[in-house]
Formats: C-alpha cells, structure tokens, sequence
C-alpha cells in the first residue's frame, strides 16, 4: 500500500512538472488595411522583442501569426506609414490592423474649391484653422472664428438663445450692395455654420482670393467657407461621448439710479431749462422711503424680471469604423439652453422663458461598390426649437423695456393684484407683465440634407483620372405657432379717500388667440466633376479639374407668379495647376455662370483668375547656406469673380404690369399699370482681386509666418438711380450697375512650437486689416463734397463736429446760429462747418469709423505636458466706433417720464450743472460727459456729434481651458480608451474705454441681451 502511494503521488509532481514546462501560446490573425479600407500586401509583422519571430501580409493583406507568449507586443510596419503596436493577451482572430498614411510636408493636403491640393504648390489666398480649436463649448461655430481665423472680421451682437450668433465677412466688406456675406460649404453644398455640430468637423477652409474663388462664379465674390465633415475610418469601432455643464451670467450690463435720485435728477433736468420741478420735496422723500409702493414705486426692472446666472448643457455621441467594404460615422448632438428671464410661476402654467433646443443627427457611410467604384451616402438633420413670451415680432421688446423703463413709473403689481399700464395712451406693458402675461410663442425649425457621391476611380484609362457625380437634396421648413393675449392692465393716479386705489382700466383682458405660420423650401442640386492629378519624372506635376454644376430652389414663401418660380442657378468651372520641381508654380482658374438676374443673351458672365508661386527654398543652394529657412514661397495671384444679386427683385430687366382699381380719365373703374420698370443692359457686380503672399518656416519648421496684402475693386453694383427726376413718373425705380468700391488690407498669421521638458508649448496669433472705400455711389441732393458717399468708407459715422460745451451767453452770441433749438450754456457746441454762419443738417460730416471693425486679431498660448494641456486665447478688434445715445438712458429724460437713466449721470462729475441750481459755480465743467440736462428731447444736444461719437475697440479674454487625460488601466480594461476632463471658461474678461456695457454690442447702447461669461465642465469619453 505504501509502495502504490508513494507511486502516484511521485506521478502527480511529474504531471504538474510537465505542465508547468508547457508554457501557453497565442495566435493572432486578419487583416492590414489603410483608413480608407484598402488592404495592404507586404506590412512587415514581427515580434518587438524578437524581430526574428514574424511574418508579412500577402497579396491580399491577409496574416497570421503564431507560438506568441502572452503579453508580448506585436509591431505593423510599412513605408510610407506610421507603425502600429498590438499587446497580444489571447488568441485573436479576424483582426483588422489600421496603418496611418504617413504625410510629409511636402505632400500635406489642403481642402479647396472642389477637390484638394498640395500645400507647397498652392498659390491662392487660402486659411485653414486646426480643428481641435473648435472643439470649445459654444452655441455655434460661427462665434468661434473672430480672432481665430485670419482674413475674417466678425461680431456677435446678442447673448440671447437661439440668436447668440456671429455675423461674419471674409476681408471685410467689400461691396455696399446686396450679399455682403461668404458663401458658406457643408461637404460641398450650401449650409449653416450656426447649425453646424463643432464635433463633427474634419477641416475648415477659408477661400480668400480670386484664385481660390473664380471656380464658383457667381457666388464667390465675398469669398468661400469650406467645411468637411468626419468620415468614417477603417478599424475598429470608435465611440467618442462628449457632455458640457455650463453656468453663464451676464458679466457687464449698464446700470441705472434708482427712484430717489431720478427724481432728483428729473428736477434738476427740469430747472435747467426753467421748468417746474417735475416731483416734489414729498414725491422724492416717498420714493426713497417706500411708504406707498403703489404710486411712489422705486423699482429695478432688471432684478424682476432678471436671473443671476443660468444652466445649460450639450451633449454629442459619435460612433465610426468598418472595414474593406465600408465604413461609417454616425453622431448625435443635443444642445439645451435657457435664457435669463425670470418668469413668475404664478402666472401661468407655462413656462414662457427663452429656451433654446437644437437636435443634430449626422450619418456619413461610405461604400465600395468595386475596387475602383466609390458611393458616399451623407444624411444632417437638425431640429431647432426656440420658445419666448408672446410680445413683439423678437425678444428686442422684452429686453428694451427692462432696459429703458424708469424705476418710478409703475410698480410691478399693484398691492391689490391689478397689473399696471403706463405711457401716452396707458396701454405700455412693464416688463413683468410682457414676461409673463402676453403668451408665448414657439418656433420649430426642421432642416433635412441628403448627399448622394459616386465617385469613379478612371487609372484604367490614365493614371491619375477619377470623376464624381454629386446629388443633394435639402429642404427647410419653419412652424411659428403663436398663443396670444392680453390681461386687464390699469392706472392708478390716486388714492380714494377710504385709502384704496382709484384704479382705472386702461387694456382689457383678450382671450388667448391662436395663429400659426409655416414655410418649407426645397433645394436640389447636382454636380460632377473630372479630376487629374500626374507627376512625371519627379519633376513635372500637373493637375486639372472640370466642374459643371445646377441648382433648383423653391420657396412657400412666394405670394406672386413671378416669385413662385423656381431660382436657378447653372456653372461651368475648371483649373489647372502646374509646378517644376516644387518650385515654380502655375495656376489658372475660370468660372462660366449663369444667372434669371439678367436678360436672355447676357445671363452667363466669364470670371477668370491667375495664381504664380516660387519656393525657392527648393534650390540646393539655399538648403545649404540659409538652412534656418525652412520653406518660403511666394505668390501671388489676379482674377475677376462675380456677383448677381440685387436687394429686392427678381427679374429687374422685365417691365412688369398689373391690374388697378379706381376712376380714370374715361371714367371706367379697372385699368392696368405699370408695376416694375425693367433695366436694360445689367450685368454682373463683378470683383477684380489681387493678392500677394509670403509662406515662411523658420527653424525646423518651429516658426511658421503666412502674410497676404489684398486688393479688390468691385463695380458694376448694383443701385437703383438717384439720377432719375419725379417728373418722369415711373412706378418704381430702375437698377442699374452704376456703384463702385475698393477694400484692401492684409491679414495674416504666425506660430512657435517647441517641445519644453516633455512637453510642448505653442505660441500663435494672427491679424486682420481689411478698409474700405466708395468710389462711385450715385446720389442725389449732394450741396457739399464731404455729404457725398464717394471716398468715404462704407457706412461711416456721419455726425456734426462738437467743440465742447458752451461757457456762457457771450460764448452764445459770438458762435453760429445753432437752428435745431434755443441753446444755453452747457449746451453743446458745433463747428460750422461750411460757413454760412447757421449749424444745420448740412453741417454733418463723415467722422471716423464704422460700426463693423476694420482690425481683428486674437493671440493663443497652449502648452501640454504629460496628461494635462492648458490653453488661452486672447481676440480684440480696433478701429471701429459707435454713437453713444438711444432710448437706453444715456440721453437723460429725453423721453420726459419714460426711459431710464444711467447711473453714470447721477455723479456730478460726469454732468454740467448750472450754479444756480448746485450752488457751486465748480459744477458748470467744461468737460462734462454730459451736457447741461434736459426735461424732455433735447434737439441740439441728442444727435449723433463727435460729442458721442465713442471708441468700441477691445481686447477679450475669450477662452481659458485646463484639461486633463485620465489613462488607467482599470479604464482600459472596462473598454475606456481615454477619459478627458476639462475646464473651460469663455468670455472670462475685456479690456476696453466702454465700461458701461459689453463692447461688442457697443452700437445698441446695452439694449441688448448681454453678451455671457460662461463657465463649463466638459468630459469626454472615448471607448
């Protein structure tokens, strides 16, 4: 017995021996392909530790490889491409092992008009931004670009849901006719910027010259924005889940004085022009005491109907892969954001603030059909929802009335729970009852894109050949569903004797009322296009494109036969491209567009354009004696695009009639007459554009510097005569291509880039110049040069010349007759400008800037060390003014009981008293902010002067962001690829000589929804 277990378990130590010396393997197998699903033969597959141990892809980028020790790691390598690591833990099989095509400097690509091209042999005008910059939480992509993007001026006028977007110009304006805008590109196609996922973007392109633009034609002129957007990449499945919680508030808004010292104030308005006094010693002591809220209220409308601060959140999730056959990319975007209005819960059962709700989905599926053959399926839609109270055609009202009505006009309520009226004919709503009691208004947008691609590669019929067939199919549509009414609303003058308000009825209550508006437009476009590209002997590189493209676009919008028919537009573009070594470039662009603007025979325009470039950094001998010189590439280019657009019509060239009622001459009751007179001989608004531009790296590419100088002269706008006298009769009045501008400038951008201690630190900015001028402007009534539009810049400020204040009644009688009112010291004092002795209307003369900056530039700092990344973002804009006044209260009592009054002319420092009323002759200051006061409008001192003409320049910190990259290994083990955590805080700070209210919306004098500080914490999550 002893022997036979002493046998087995000698047995057993053997068997466990001999398992232990077995050590476990692993297989892997697939396949190697690129991003674009194309196999790849011949990828070198080997053990790292062991280079011996591996194997290559065969023809059809098939692989399998053996007898791999867990843990060990796995290298894919080809030329040509990044290498890519694998960590083998098990047997793994069907794998697909995605290699990045390397990119080298000399062949990075750039997105352009319709197609792509290499970045060292472009010669057009041409800014793209990286497009993690506008991976930042906003509402839209468009306040994203001012300061961010040179050759783009832009402003963001409103804070408000749903209208907190920029308006933008690329290099300005540059035509003071219609269409001022760029024309902006979603994968090919006319889009929205505003409705536009920042997430979903792959790359963003500028188009600023005519060499960039001239293959549009006809909607080029103001330059191109081009968006492409994410596709999906081979491999394996990718899902990227980003979520921002965001606090805002609004940092700067203007301040008004509260009940007793506007009475005080009205007073001294009153006395200064001999008047009574508007309150009395007992008005101005229960305002301030409170005692009788009713008739003496004291209130600060901003805190009714104001929050502090709001909440809102954005969500977006992603998915993308595939394989060989096809691949994918699917995101969801959600946006939910709520204005500041503080609505009373006891009104309704509604909720009538601002809301803002905007629904993305996108899906972008590529295809193979065969090796050669390529179908691209892409499908937006976004659904917009924006709620607000049922007053006024915007919310402009609501904010106005907060902002312009004076705190002892009415209470909030009554003590009795009447809701007050005021104004001339006391039917005025405060800003409460606008809030609360008028309704509610809801819009729902829906907006739907389809685009469907084929693209054929042709290397069978010449290396180098594809052609692509473009279809898009959009269509809009808009529901305004409207629940209107109205309370009883009343006024109260006095108390009864019984101590009860003497109320009298003003407005009567109306039921809610039902309206609803709807419009749908449809848009159908198709393209195709032929593209080659060949180098030969490695020296000669030639490319070419050929374009043809129509679209289709109708509205419900028409209420006529002549606008129901559908706007059509129809191209033919195409360009060649040349370039010798990588060193002396060619480019030649044309457009041929047609357009219904003008008469049969003249409705195509030809806009052709040049581009030249030399890098001589090409040359050996420059490699060799200037090798700091990186690169350096000069070009520059000439060309002619175009513009058919003409505020208001359609057909100009038709003379139209119709039918008309009432008696004539022969006494019949119907006739026919003329409703539109045509233009002959119109044709195309056309822009000549030069540019010439310098490309720079310097030190191992660790400086980079691009500067352009531009030029357009656009004629040819499109203006209806001034010239044509009322005795002629006409119904209306002809266009004709009469008008002339120039606009020039430079804009630019340069950026440093070093690795510090493990890390990498960036430095960039870039700037923006763009000035205009009118050349030729057909007017009318011109008595004086400087009256004349001509050589002036677009939409400048026009204003009489102030020379201060007026000291006293000697100063008075020695001046020019001022003809607008009586004036009295502390008045303000115009030059005369053209001499006759009288300050008139005929004295206003152009004054300094517009209200659109001719400067915009923006500064960034952004450093990443280990897991964390730090970034801030400075933009400003100069040379751009505005005219302080307005019903905002910055005209004291210019509207006698109604409008308020700034806090600011409550310090006597700020304002000219006369010293009869303060009893110090020191208050008369000649350099007042204000004039002497006034109980009512004031005609000589409230117009626009150099007197209120203010400066609007600013610098804003725009963006600060902290984030971190949480990498565990417990994460990855749950299927987490990476977890990023970050701050990020916009609108932080602004320098500038406003105070009062933000600057960029300096022109509306704080009647404005007030641009926010927002504070956000943003996670993103990728599996």
């Amino acid at each position: 017995m002893t022997i036979r277990y002493t046998f087995l378990l000698l047995l057993s130590l053997l068997l466990c021996a001999s398992a232990r010396g077995q050590e476990v393997t692993y297989t892997i197998s697939g396949s190697v392909m690129t991003e674009k699903g194309e196999l790849l033969p011949g990828v070198t597959i080997v053990v790292k530790d062991n280079p011996r141990q591996g194997v290559a892809s065969d023809v059809e980028g098939h692989f399998r490889l053996g007898n791999l020790r867990p843990g060990c790691t796995v290298v894919f390598s080809s030329i040509g491409y990044e290498s890519q690591e694998l960590q083998v833990n098990g047997n793994r099989e069907r794998l697909r092992v995605v290699l990045k095509e390397v990119v080298g400097e000399m062949e990075e690509a750039v997105v352009v008009g319709r197609g792509v091209q290499r970045k060292i042999t472009l010669t057009g005008a041409v800014s793209t931004i990286n497009v993690e910059e506008l991976q930042q939480p906003a509402t839209s992509v468009s306040n994203m670009l001012g300061g961010r993007v040179p050759g783009i001026i832009a402003r963001t006028r409103s804070g408000e849901p749903g209208s907190d977007f920029s308006e933008f110009w690329i290099r300005g304006i540059s035509t003071f006719g219609a269409g001022q805008g760029a024309l902006i590109l979603i994968d090919g196609i006319d889009g929205d910027l505003n409705t536009l996922d920042p997430a979903d973007i792959e790359s963003f392109t500028v188009l600023k010259d005519a060499s960039s633009t001239a293959v549009y034609g006809v909607r080029g002129a103001n330059g191109v924005v081009l968006v492409t957007t994410k596709r999906g990449k081979a491999g394996k499945l990718s899902i990227t889940w980003k979520s921002n919680a965001s606090l805002s508030h609004s940092a700067r808004m203007p301040n008004y004085v509260d009940a007793g010292v506007y009475a005080a104030l009205a007073n001294e308005a009153a006395l200064a022009r001999d008047m009574e006094p508007v309150y009395t010693e007992e008005d101005i002591y229960l305002f301030a005491s409170g005692l009788d809220p009713d008739l003496y209220p004291n209130i600060n409308w901003r805190d009714v109907i104001l929050k502090d601060f709001t909440t809102y959140h954005q969500h977006h999730l992603s998915v993308s892969g595939g394989g060989t056959n096809a691949r994918y990319y699917l995101s969801l975007g959600l946006l939910n954001k709520a204005a500041l209005f503080k609505q009373d819960p006891s009104a309704n059962k509604y909720d009538p603030n601002v809301n803002y709700n905007k629904y993305n989905f996108r899906a972008n599926i590529d295809a193979n059909l065969t090796p050669s053959t390529l179908l691209s399926l892409s499908l937006e839609t976004v659904l917009a929802t924006q709620m607000s109270p049922g007053y006024g055609d915007d919310n402009s009202a609501l904010w106005g009335a907060q902002a312009n009505l004076t705190p002892v006009t009415v209470p909030v309520i009554y003590s009795n729970g009447a809701l007050p009226a005021y104004g001339g004919n006391d039917d005025q709503r405060s800003p409460y009852v606008l809030l609360n009691y008028t309704g509610y208004k809801k819009y729902y947008g829906n907006s739907n894109n389809l685009i469907l691609k084929v693209n054929q590669n042709l290397e069978r019929l010449t290396p180098g050949l594809e052609a692509e067939a473009l279809l898009s199919l959009n269509a809009n549509s808009a529901m305004n569903q409207n629940r209107l009414k109205s309370p009883d609303l009343y006024r109260a003058e006095k108390r009864l004797r019984n101590g009860a308000l003497d109320l009298t009825r003003t407005v009567n209550y109306s039921d809610p009322a039902f309206n609803h508006t709807s419009t749908v437009d449809r848009r159908i476009n198709f393209e195709v296009h032929v593209n080659y590209q060949r180098a030969f002997r490695d020296a000669h590189r030639l490319t070419g494109l050929l374009h043809y493209y129509m679209d289709d676009t109708r509205s419900s919008t028409a209420t006529t036969d002549m606008e129901s028919i559908p706007k059509r537009y129809i191209g033919l573009s195409g360009r060649v491209t040349y370039s010798y070594k990588d060193t002396y470039l060619l480019e030649g662009n044309v457009g041929y567009t047609g357009s219904e603007a003008f008469e049969n025979g003249k409705k195509f325009g030809i806009f052709p354009a040049v581009s030249l470039g030399w890098v001589p950094t090409q040359y050996a001998w420059t490699q060799q004696h200037l090798p700091f010189l990186s690169f350096f590439k000069i070009r520059g280019s000439v060309g002619s695009v175009g513009n058919d657009r003409i505020s208001g019509a359609r057909f100009p060239y038709l003379t139209t009639m119709t039918g008309s009622s009432g008696s004539n001459l022969w006494g019949g009751h119907a006739g026919v007459t003329e409703e539109q007179v045509g233009s002959d001989n119109l044709r195309w608004e056309k822009s000549i554009k030069y540019d010439l531009g310098l490309d720079v790296h310097l030190f191992n590419r660790s400086v980079d510097l691009t500067v352009d100088f531009f030029r357009d002269i656009r004629s040819g706008i499109y203006q209806q005569r001034a010239s044509i006298p009322e005795e002629m009769g006409l119904m209306t009045i002809p266009w004709a291509n009469v008008g002339e501008m120039k606009s020039w400038g430079m804009d630019g951008h340069v950026s440093y880039a070093r690795k510090i201690g493990g890390g990498r630190f960036t430095a960039r900015a870039n700037l923006t110049y763009a000035k205009n001028e009118i050349v030729t402007f057909e007017e009318s009534g011109i008595r004086f040069p400087y009256q004349s539009a001509v050589g002036k810049p677009h939409n400048v400020a026009r204003g009489l010349v102030a020379l201060g204040l007026f000291k006293d009644q000697e100063d008075i009688d020695a001046s020019p007759r001022q003809i607008y009112r009586e004036v009295l010291p502390g008045d303000i004092k115009y030059k005369d400008v053209n001499g006759d002795g009288v300050v008139s209307d005929d004295d206003v003369v152009p004054l300094s800037y517009s209200s659109v900056p001719q400067v915009q530039y923006g500064f960034a700092l952004e450093h990443a060390w280990r897991n964390w990344a730090f970034s801030i973002f400075f933009e400003g804009v100069g040379k751009v003014n505005y005219f302080l006044g307005g019903s905002t209260g910055y005209y004291p009592f210019a509207w006698g009981r109604t409008g308020n009054v700034l806090d600011v002319v409550a310090n006597q420092a700020n304002r000219w008293t006369p010293a009869e009323i303060s009893g110090n002759p020191a208050t008369e200051n000649p350099n007042a902010r204000f004039p002497r006061l006034t109980y009512g409008n004031n005609a000589n001192n409230n117009r626009a002067s150099t007197f209120w003409l203010a400066d609007a320049s600013y610098l804003r910190l725009k963006n600060l962001q902290v984030s971190y990259d949480l990498k565990l290994p417990a994460l990855q083990r749950a299927g987490l690829q990476g977890v990023t955590i970050s701050a990020v805080g916009d609108n932080l700070g602004v320098w500038d000589k406003v105070k009062l209210w933000d600057p960029g919306q300096a022109s509306q004098n704080g009647a404005a929804y007030p641009l926010q500080r927002v504070y956000t914490l943003q996670i993103m999550l990728k599996f």
